[in-house]
């Protein structure tokens, strides 16, 4: 699959401190201060802040991103803290994205972090998903992510999807606009509410959050720099106990 890659133009250059401060990156050659430079003019909307949105919004900060977007309605609660590293004990009560703005800026003060503290529905998706050139589904709803999908197929945009329970975990990148393959081409059906239920009662292992959210950080830093090969057309399954990560071809529906 032919992909227009990368997705994001670079800035005009980096500063001395920014050369300095993204060294490790500026010495990969597929990388490099091109890459860099688009990193940091890229704009990236994470759906959730919580188990997969935690670790893929921070080394998103850490990498340079530019624009991070941040939609979340809730506030963090104590029990989110065995998996949602980006907020600690006293941001409890706190809305999420408040929590989240404070610590990825903290991390890197010239990332610009945009807030939006409401509920996804369809209605506000397309508007809030315009302003951004990548989006992660870090969602735990199964309604939500047909909407984050079907936003996505409608404006063209790439979507990086993960989904975790207990101990294994699915990772993949949608992007129907260039012939690969959606969501609904790997679960046609939206799953009613006693199947969303099940999932959120059946825990998660909060280390492999961590390992997911980092592969959906690095796929979508790939999209913007365009390097190496995105997982559009595969969908990687991770055993986290079996510490086995399997492949599967995902081509779309006719």
């Amino acid at each position: 699959m032919d992909l227009p890659l990368p997705l994001v133009s670079p800035v005009p250059e980096l500063s001395d401190a920014e050369r300095y401060r993204y060294a490790r990156h500026l010495t990969i050659p597929e990388i490099g201060e091109l890459g860099q430079r688009r990193l940091r003019n890229a704009r990236v909307l994470s759906i959730g802040a919580g188990g997969l949105g935690s670790p893929a919004l921070l080394y998103l900060a850490a990498a340079g991103v530019g624009t991070l977007g941040i939609v979340d309605s809730d506030v963090v609660e104590i029990h989110n803290l065995q998996r949602q590293v980006l907020h600690d004990e006293a941001s409890v009560g706190v809305a999420k994205t408040t929590s989240a703005s404070a610590r990825l800026t903290g991390i890197d003060s010239g990332v610009r972090v945009v807030e939006h503290l409401v509920r996804l529905d369809a209605e506000n998706a397309p508007g809030i998903f315009a302003d951004y050139d990548v989006v992660l589904d870090c969602t735990d709803n199964f309604a939500a992510r047909y909407v984050i999908n079907d936003a996505c197929v409608a404006l063209g945009l790439p979507e990086v999807w993960a989904a975790v329970f207990r101990t294994s975990a699915q990772v993949s990148v949608f992007w129907s606009a260039v012939g690969g393959p959606q969501l609904r081409d790997l679960f046609p059906e939206v799953p009613d509410a006693s199947a969303n239920a099940e999932v959120i009662g059946a825990g998660v292992l909060g280390a492999m959050t961590g390992q997911v959210g980092a592969m959906m950080a690095a796929e979508a830093i790939k999209l913007i720099t365009g390097a190496g090969e995105p997982l559009v057309g595969r969908v990687a399954y991770l055993d986290v106990l079996g510490a086995r990560i399997h492949e599967i071809p995902l081509r779309p529906r006719a």
